[in-house]
């Protein structure tokens, strides 16, 4: 008889239960693994707002210009077509510069504005300037990439010149009804000026042809790299430890895990031996009462701090505390609050270990006469110590990673000029501890290579302490 199935296998045939698991399995690792070994990939770069993420369109438009004024440069029988162009507008500029500085002269030895000898000055070079807007669309269709098959928003030739030669001829215009001298004499000086200029930058191209485009291209490709990503190896780490805003962040973030962490694992544990007691009325009430910051979301939280410890607050006013100006008054209302979000998580851990401590043992020792100190010190505590520890790792882990705390409280602040010996000065945030050190590079500095780089020191801080701590623990034997 053919075996049956069970009523698993008839809801999810193995081949479907396999296909279903293995899916899963590649998905959490796709979108767990890529993203951290993206992040650190991005600390070896030079990465910014820009760089990160490049428009293509803008990299092909570079691109498309660097081969126009290649091509420019290159092609020998275009080039020839080109300087013929530029030529042209140099001598056209050439007897505009004669004309403005004859009307010049002849304004300035006295010569009225209406008299004839003016009046043909001025025409002559109005009819002149007229000649500019058909050499510079000539002068532009030569040089135009777009027109020559590479299509691109760059110029390869100054964006001043038609601006220049709008004014010049506008200027033009102007003279001839002009009865000031001393306006007349603005204005000529002003389009020489212009011409002079016009001049210089036109001869350098035909002086210099191929040294022009060559400077065009060094410029375009530098453009080019502000835009993309560059492999730049450990420069990020070695600019991190040279900064004295990241020594100084480093500083203050582990004087916060020295500080914190014993703090709210020595009022977690007191709470927990406290309301573990029988002799605590409705202590279940209070046990519920003491996991409140739990409940509360994050933010709220951190504006409650921020209100009674506000210089105008009430624990501020009361206290003196003045946490915008004063880096330690914060530091102390860091740790506060670091506390009082934390405990209830040590709380907790050491009730449920204190639930699994045999209560004959304890009768027993207070049997033989044992103080209350003397049962905790001997017989509780390193009963508990193993989830205690385990606890105290997490939570030390949690004050290497602060962020939200002095984010919430005041930004990290004060900002003052930070110190450091043999590293110089810097301006920054005091309370700046790692994790918002990497994030004011990023949302103020833009410089999301050297942020990335500040995340992979923290962690392989994270990743040694715990190292150490187990390597310790196990070399200690079976002690805890």
């Amino acid at each position: 008889m053919p075996s049956r199935k069970t009523r698993a296998e008839i809801l999810y045939p193995r081949r479907v239960a396999y296909t279903l698991v293995l899916a899963s399995i590649a998905l959490y690792l796709f979108f767990s693994i890529w993203p951290i070994l993206f992040s650190i990939g991005i600390a070896f770069t030079d990465a910014n707002d820009v760089k990160i993420a490049p428009n293509p369109k803008l990299v092909e438009s570079i691109n498309n210009a660097i081969a126009c004024a290649t091509m420019l440069r290159d092609n020998t029988s275009y080039m020839q077509v080109a300087i013929g162009v530029v030529r042209r507008v140099d001598s056209l500029l050439g007897s505009i510069n004669q004309s403005l500085a004859d009307i010049y002269k002849m304004t300035a030895s006295g010569v009225s504005p209406s008299s004839l000898e003016y009046q043909l000055a001025a025409s002559d070079l109005y009819n002149k300037a007229s000649q500019l807007p058909s050499i510079l669309s000539d002068f532009e269709k030569a040089f135009n990439c777009t027109q020559l098959g590479y299509p691109t928003d760059k110029t390869v030739v100054s964006s001043d010149v038609e601006s220049n030669l709008t004014r010049l001829m506008e200027l033009s215009s102007y003279l001839p009804t002009l009865q000031d001298p001393g306006r007349i004499l603005n204005l000529t000086s002003m389009g020489l000026s212009i011409v002079s200029s016009s001049i210089s930058y036109f001869r350098s191209i035909e002086t210099d042809y191929k040294g022009y485009f060559n400077s065009v291209i060094s410029s375009l490709e530098a453009d080019k790299s502000n835009v993309e990503l560059h492999f730049i190896g450990l420069s990020n780490f070695q600019k991190l430890f040279t900064d004295p805003r990241f020594i100084y962040s480093l500083y203050k973030t582990l004087l916060f895990v020295a500080t914190s962490v014993p703090l709210k694992v020595s009022v977690g544990v007191l709470l927990a031996f406290l309301y573990s007691t029988p002799l605590v009325y409705g202590r279940r009430v209070w046990r519920g009462l003491l996991l409140t910051p739990w409940a509360l979301p994050l933010l709220l939280s951190g504006m409650m701090w921020k209100y009674i410890f506000y210089p105008s607050g009430p624990m501020g006013l009361a206290l003196h505390l003045d946490i915008n100006n004063n880096e330690w008054h914060a530091f102390l209302v860091y740790n506060l609050f670091e506390m009082w979000l934390a405990y209830p998580f040590i709380m907790t851990v050491t009730m449920g270990a204190l639930s699994g401590v045999s209560k004959d043992l304890i009768e027993a020792s207070y049997i033989d006469g044992a103080s209350v100190w003397f049962r905790m010190r001997r017989i509780t505590l390193p009963l508990i110590s193993r989830p205690l520890v385990l606890a105290t790792i997490l939570t030390t882990g949690a004050s290497l990673q602060a962020f939200m705390v002095p984010l919430l409280i005041n930004g990290g602040g004060p900002t003052e000029t930070i110190t450091v010996p043999f590293l110089g000065s810097a301006t920054g945030n005091a309370n700046e501890f790692l994790l918002l050190f990497g994030y004011d590079r990023v949302t103020i500095d833009k410089q999301y290579g050297y942020a990335a780089a500040t995340y992979v020191v923290v962690v392989l801080i994270i990743l040694a302490y715990v190292a150490l701590w187990f390597y310790y623990s196990r070399r200690g034997g079976r002690g805890w």
